[in-house]
């Protein structure tokens, strides 16, 4: 059986080739009633239009890339969730891709979402593909970072200022008695372990803390070989830069014994599901991820309208020391 086309909903609607185009697309005036009676027809037909030849006609596919540097990392697992709730909302479709922490395999995405044609595409990015991204940027593609950002490339880009929450935690560790503070910290090929590791350095020497850091690449192994390392040094507190780092660390010292918080004073990041489980709760440095991912979708779209968006937005990150306490909570008085 062939497939139906446009013509054959046309007939079944009983109504003209060009009115029948026009309400499956949703452009132009058709009346309520007749529009009603072609999607019927459309779906007792089980009719599906022809994307590739409509985008063709309209320089539209309705449809954003989403490249994640891992989709296994639960932060941009939910994050991708969110991305995809918001675009949909919008009527727009996302293609997702997932990079596992690799800048070729970023590259090599970023040139499969431009043969796929998307209208524009929302990436967290490494410094290291700068070049693909400037190329893909210069031929006109609308661009968003999230997350992540290139110094020195004019893409509108959605990040979290965490330098305020980092200070409060080290605040923290060394005001329950760390002396020596070790440092989980992130890739350097990414402005997001570049700053982070830079607002820590900042925080321990005014808080007059000894430091030691372990450098990793924002997965799971990495926490657990910077864990492993940090306890041979002896440090009394610890301090992490990444959700997928902490989970590492987190194994590492449950396997020697050592629960987190009550038996070493820790400090994680991210507010993902498995730290819930934890007991006691462990402290966290929580981005505000709704808001990172609505506000990406905001951008593009915008870009797709036609506008120039404000080239950088900072969410507020915080620190929570419990489920349902922040510093800033803990600090100010409420009346009823």
């Amino acid at each position: 059986m062939s497939r139906p086309t446009i013509k054959d909903i046309a007939a079944e609607a009983g109504v003209a080739l060009g009115t029948a185009s026009r309400a499956l697309s949703g452009n132009g005036s058709v009346a309520a009633g007749t529009r009603e009676r072609v999607l019927d027809a459309a779906e007792r037909l089980n009719y599906i239009p022809n994307a590739q030849a409509r985008s063709l006609r309209s320089e539209r596919t309705e449809t954003i890339g989403l490249l994640i540097p891992d989709v296994r990392n639960p932060f941009f697992a939910e994050l991708a969730h969110v991305v995809e709730r918001e675009a949909r909302a919008s009527g727009l479709s996302v293609v997702l891709c997932s990079a596992n922490e690799d800048p070729e395999l970023m590259r090599e995405y970023m040139l499969v979402l431009r043969r796929q044609r998307v209208d524009g595409i929302i990436v967290a990015p490494f410094s290291t593909a700068h070049v693909t991204l400037h190329t893909v940027q210069q031929a006109g593609m609308p661009l968003v970072f999230v997350d992540r950002t290139i110094p020195g490339m004019d893409v509108p880009a959605v990040v979290s200022d965490t330098g305020p929450a980092i200070r409060e935690a080290v605040a923290h560790l060394v005001g329950g008695g760390a002396q020596r503070l070790g440092f989980l910290s992130g890739p350097s090929q990414t402005t997001t372990g570049v700053e982070r590791l830079a607002e820590f350095t900042v925080a321990a020497a005014e808080a007059g803390v000894e430091t030691v850091i372990e450098h990793g690449d924002f997965q799971e192994e990495s926490g657990r070989a910077g864990m492993r390392a940090l306890l041979e040094t002896g440090v009394d507190a610890v301090l992490t830069a990444d959700s997928r780092m902490t989970l590492g660390a987190v194994r590492v010292c449950l396997e020697a014994g050592i629960t987190p918080s009550a038996d070493l004073p820790f400090v994680g990041f991210d507010d993902i599901a498995p730290f819930t489980l934890l007991q006691p709760p462990l402290p966290l440095i929580c981005q505000d991820l709704e808001g990172m991912a609505t506000t990406a979708v905001q951008l593009l779209e915008a870009q797709l309208r036609g506008e120039r968006p404000q080239t950088e937005h900072r969410l507020p990150a915080h620190l929570r020391l419990t489920p349902a306490t922040t510093i800033t909570e803990a600090e100010v008085p409420h009346h009823d």
